[in-house]
């Protein structure tokens, strides 16, 4: 053996497999069964600290990633110095007050968590990290200087670590819920085009572990045991509504989750069909996601009627109009769940009223050539008034600070509503359309997502897009609470 491969070999077992009596290989720096199951590796001879900083030594990813070899376990070591004082306990906590109320991407969050990070499997303890990121408030303070400012430097290095973990050649079922939660973080920051970039690779990474139905069984892959039912379910409901919001944020083409939709029906089709039961329990997981997920379904019906219509105006109109039923339905269906104070936080309605918004914009710009397309002009037209009233009505009471929103409970997905309203409202303005009335529904809406910015940087881009198409006349106008421009 050469004096390389000898300096590579500890005199004695970690200090893990020695206590555990396992077969150690004793390779530094870590050996390859705590590599195996993502734990740190530590070694009480000389040699193995001669050789350089043992993992638990590591101060994070910023260190490692020039360092070789990088390995598992140097990134769980990473991922844990990056923790800091956040636990085990704290991570289930900060998921169940401030992510799961508005996106219940998993049930089992406790289960799979251990006492200390240590115990903890290196894929769960990244979704961890992906929580400790979704629930990161911005910084109050501006950078005046220009340098990355904490969020920032979090985002990345959870980026990071998700791509490391790929290049190791390690992914899992928590892995995917760990990219999940990233891609919803871009998308709540309008991260773009990150947040388009990275949904795509998060449906592939759920494609690599064959969670799709193969036959009439599942075929999951988990470091830490099976994969439930019910996980798989929220998993491919999160992907499914994350794929339709960016698709709408992003233009004409499809969501990429469009071609497969027969096969992930078949498997949805049983756990959420039974949500709509009376006796079923409304705030579970499945149920609540059950509602986000057909609500973003609307969204995706509507988008491919604007963006890929048939040579057929009339079948057009009448698929939409069909839709647009369809998605008041559902609409009555969640107003009857929800008390008139909740309905800003949820998320179901918001998608569903986005899925108007579009419909109706749509139809006030079809010309009319018949009958039908008259028919849907004059009802989109009077259709879209009365939505962007009640978007209005419902955002007011938090914009003359009788309410304060409680973003523990507000889905960020609903920003966009806020913001397509807003837009409408612009351009409407700017054909002196509804100038009294418009004014001040378009002051109450951008005040809503200037408060809003405090929580969710996707505002401050929704309102940077917003000055981009306000002419200076009509912005100060907004400004100065003029009733006219």
């Amino acid at each position: 053996m050469s004096i390389e491969g000898r300096a590579m070999i500890a005199k004695k077992a970690c200090t893990r497999c020695s206590k555990s009596k396992k077969r150690c290989d004793r390779a530094i720096p870590g050996c390859r069964l705590c590599t195996r199951f993502g734990r740190r590796c530590e070694y009480e001879d000389s040699m193995a600290s001669s050789l350089g900083p043992t993992p638990s030594q590591s101060p994070g990813l910023e260190t490692f990633l020039a360092s070789e070899p990088i390995t598992l376990s140097h990134l769980k070591n990473a991922v844990i110095h990056k923790l800091g004082p956040f636990t085990p306990e704290s991570a289930v906590s900060a998921y169940h007050q401030a992510i799961e109320p508005w996106f219940p991407i998993t049930s089992e969050l406790r289960g799979r968590l251990r006492p200390t990070w240590d115990e903890t499997s290196l894929d769960v303890t990244l979704l961890c990290l992906s929580i400790l990121l979704l629930t990161t408030s911005p910084s109050s303070t501006a950078e005046s200087d220009g340098n990355t400012s904490e969020l920032e430097t979090l985002y990345l290095q959870t980026k990071s670590s998700l791509a490391l973990a790929e290049g190791l050649g390690f992914n899992s079922f928590p892995i995917v819920q760990s990219r999940i939660l990233t891609t919803l973080f871009e998308v709540s920051h309008g991260f773009y085009p990150a947040a388009y970039i990275s949904i795509g690779a998060t449906l592939r990474a759920a494609d690599a572990l064959e969670v799709h139905p193969r036959g009439d069984a599942l075929q999951p892959h988990y470091s830490d045991g099976a994969v439930s039912h019910e996980e798989t379910i929220l998993i491919w409901c999160g992907i499914l509504v994350l794929d339709r919001y960016i698709t709408i944020e992003s233009g004409p083409r499809s969501s990429l989750t469009r071609s497969r939709i027969g096969w992930l029906h078949n498997l949805l089709k049983p756990a959420l069909c039974p949500t709509h039961e009376p006796n079923q329990d409304k705030n579970s997981p499945v149920s609540r996601f059950a509602r986000l997920m057909e609500a973003s379904a609307m969204i995706d019906k509507i988008h491919t009627t604007i963006n890929s219509p048939t040579s057929d105006q009339i079948f057009n109109i009448e698929e939409m109009m069909l839709t647009v039923k369809t998605s008041i339905a559902l609409q009555t269906i969640l107003t009857e769940e929800i008390l008139a104070e909740d309905r800003l936080y949820s998320g179901g309605l918001g998608l569903c009223q986005i899925a108007l918004l579009l419909a109706y914009e749509n139809g006030t710009k079809v010309s009319s050539s018949a009958n039908a397309t008259e028919n849907w002009n004059s009802l989109a037209t009077t259709s879209l008034i009365r939505i962007l009233s009640t978007i209005t009505s419902t955002i007011e009471l938090f914009t003359m600070e009788t309410r304060s929103i409680d973003f523990n409970y507000f889905p960020p997905l609903v920003t966009f509503l806020v913001y397509k309203a807003a837009m409408i409202i612009t351009e409407r303005l700017s054909i002196e359309l509804d100038v009294k009335d418009g004014l001040a529904r378009l002051r109450t809406l951008r005040k809503f997502l200037r408060i809003v910015a405090k929580r969710w940087l996707s505002c401050e881009r929704y309102l940077k897009l917003l000055n981009e198409d306000t002419t200076p006349r009509m912005l100060k106008a907004i400004e100065q609470g003029q009733g006219s421009f």
